[in-house]
């Protein structure tokens, strides 16, 4: 597959993904809310998860205004240095392109079909709060 990926994300598109700043940066947020049904027969039904409205309102927004990139051979990068520093070092982070924002963004929502709780994990460990607060630094 061949990258296709957009050579200049709009203003608007960057205010977009920045937008979630404040609500990835709120320490109260949780990404997906999973329950656990236990029946009064006993019968206890397996967690399933459900995302937030924030989180529906989020992953729409991404799809919308493409960040999420098609054509984009995303497991093979995500074995490349690029991609385990910017995804492990806030600094490396701190200084991403907005197409380097887009890979990354695309690796987590595609992994997240194979792993569920990805977003979920990458949510709580700050990460979706640095890279829309690095869309913000962008704009």
């Amino acid at each position: 597959m061949g990258v296709c990926i957009k050579p200049n994300f709009t203003p608007e598109q960057i205010r977009a993904l920045a937008d979630f700043w404040p609500v990835f940066g709120n320490p109260k947020f949780v990404y997906e809310v999973q329950d656990e049904v236990k029946e009064e027969t006993g019968v206890i039904t397996m967690p399933s998860s459900s995302l937030s409205p924030e989180a529906k309102a989020f992953n729409k927004m991404i799809y919308q205004e493409g960040w999420v990139l098609d054509g984009f051979d995303w497991p093979e990068w995500a074995q490349t240095d690029e991609f385990k520093d910017l995804f492990s070092k806030p600094e490396a982070l701190g200084k991403a392109s907005a197409d380097q924002l887009a890979k990354l963004l695309t690796a987590l929502v595609r992994k997240e079909r194979f792993c569920e709780g990805t977003m979920a994990s990458v949510c709580s460990d700050g990460l979706l709060a640095r890279i829309t607060q690095r869309a913000s630094t962008l704009l």
